[in-house]
Order: structure tokens, then sequence, then C-alpha cells
């Protein structure tokens, strides 16, 4: 199964790197790609609860998000936002039925402020005036290394220092404490060095930085966990042999896009 997870990563990191590399309309077309397949496997999951969320209206309103995340024009989120909220409203009362629930409308907007939301702060990350393309590839290599970090230590450690007992047995009871220690501090001295290196952050920053984003990274990847737990399913979608779905890949990404946008925002810039 690793050999299998390594090939793929391997297969897939060239084509990412490129659109991340050269950002713009081709990037933001990237994500668009991305974020219709994370909200399709959402919303499969959702239906398996018995939900009938309105793909159409979610993905409309993704796409206009991630349009503001290009052109940072301010006026598509009022048009996404009211969309989203209005144009559910108007579904509901063109084509309800007796016995009919509005879960599925509220599911739709779960979906699109879960992906899509943190998906377009992913664009809006490429293209800050300085640096951008630096902050992605910083963004992604933290949360990667987190999760290769966890892994490992996980593996090598395998809850010996701390009894056995699990870091979250309820919704993943393989992660270890050691596993997210091990993670943790990955993220950290990376993103520590990284940052100052290629972003000239001071060093406190630039921990600052890595223990938030290793932090968002766990927190991604336990929620999508506690997602799939109680709709009862092992992956949101076998897209990607030996990885399970695309929202299976990203769903630290996303938690980590959006604190990786504000971080430099309100820190930085």
């Amino acid at each position: 199964m690793l050999s299998i997870r390594v090939a793929s990563a391997l297969l897939l990191l060239p084509v990412v790197l490129f659109f991340v590399y050269y950002g713009g309309i081709l990037f933001a077309l990237f994500i668009g790609i991305i974020a219709a397949l994370a909200l399709n496997e959402f919303f499969t999951m959702m239906v398996h609860e018995g939900e009938t969320p309105l793909r159409a209206l979610g993905g409309a309103s993704t796409a206009l998000l991630i349009l503001n995340g290009l052109l940072q024009e301010p006026t598509l989120i009022v048009a996404a936002v009211g969309l989203l909220v209005f144009g559910g409203l108007l579904w509901e009362l063109l084509f309800y039925h007796e016995g009919a629930s509005m879960q599925g409308w509220a599911m739709t907007m779960a979906g699109v402020f879960y992906i899509g939301w943190p998906l377009s702060l992913a664009v809006a990350l490429r293209e800050l005036p300085a640096d951008g393309l630096t902050w992605v590839v910083l963004t992604a290599a933290a949360i990667w290394l987190c999760d290769t970090g966890a892994y490992f230590s996980g593996r090598l450690l395998g809850g010996k220092l701390s009894g056995g007992r699990r870091f979250s047995p309820r919704w993943s009871p393989n992660k270890t404490w050691e596993g997210f220690f091990g993670g943790l501090l990955m993220a950290l001295a990376a993103t520590t060095a990284l940052s100052h290196w290629f972003l000239a952050l001071p060093l406190w920053q630039g921990s600052a930085l890595g223990l938030v984003l290793g932090l968002a990274g766990v927190y991604g990847d336990l929620s999508e966990s506690m997602l799939k737990r109680r709709v009862g399913v092992k992956d949101s979608g076998n897209l990607i042999p030996g990885h399970g779905g695309i929202l299976d890949r990203i769903d630290s990404i996303l938690f980590g896009a959006v604190v990786a946008y504000l971080f430099a925002l309100w820190v930085v810039y």
C-alpha cells in the first residue's frame, strides 16, 4: 500500500507543481477542478446519509468564490453567498414536496464553506503581490511534512512513549500521540527554516507559522475522518490509487490554506 501511495504522489507532484508555478488563471482553473471533484465527493457522502444536496448551486457558488480569489473582487463574494442563500431558498419554494427535508440545502452550504471557500483562499494566497508562489509551496510543504512526520513517528514509536494511548480513538484510532508530536515538530522545524530563507521572516514568525500550519493540518485530517465515520465510508472516493479520493488528499490543505492566508495578511503584510 505504501508503494502505491508513493507512486501516485510522485506522478501527481509534477502536475501540481506546474499549475502552482504558473499561477494566475491556470492555477485558478486547476483549483476549480479540484474543488468540483472534492465537492462531488462530499455531496456523495451526504447522499449516503439520505440528504439531497443541491450540487449545481454548490458548484456555481464555489466557482464565484474561486474567481474572487483570482480577481480580488469583493462583489463576487456577495454574489456567491447570495446565490447560495437565496438560490437555495428559491429552490425550496419552487420544488418543495411533502416529506422533503431542508437539510440538503444546509449540506450544500456546508460543502461550499468547507471546501469551496478554503480553496478560494489558496488561489488568493498564490495571487499575493509578493512571494505568492513561495507561500503556496511553503504551506503545502508544511502540511505534507507534518503528515509524513506523523506517519513515520507513529510507526517508529508505536505508542511506546504514551503507553499505547491514542490521539483520537473515536475518529482516527490509528493515530498516536507520538505521531502527532512528531509531525508537529517536523512542520515547525521545516517551516521555521524555509520561511527564514525564502521569505526572510523572523525566526519567531516562522516558528509560529509552522505551529499553526501543523495544527491546522491535523485538525483538517481529523475533521474529514469524523465526516467519513459519521456517514460510514472508508474513503471519500477512489480516484487516486492508494490515497482514496480528492477530499482525502486535500483535507489538511483546506485548513492550512485559511491559516496561511490569514497569517500572511495579519502578521507579514
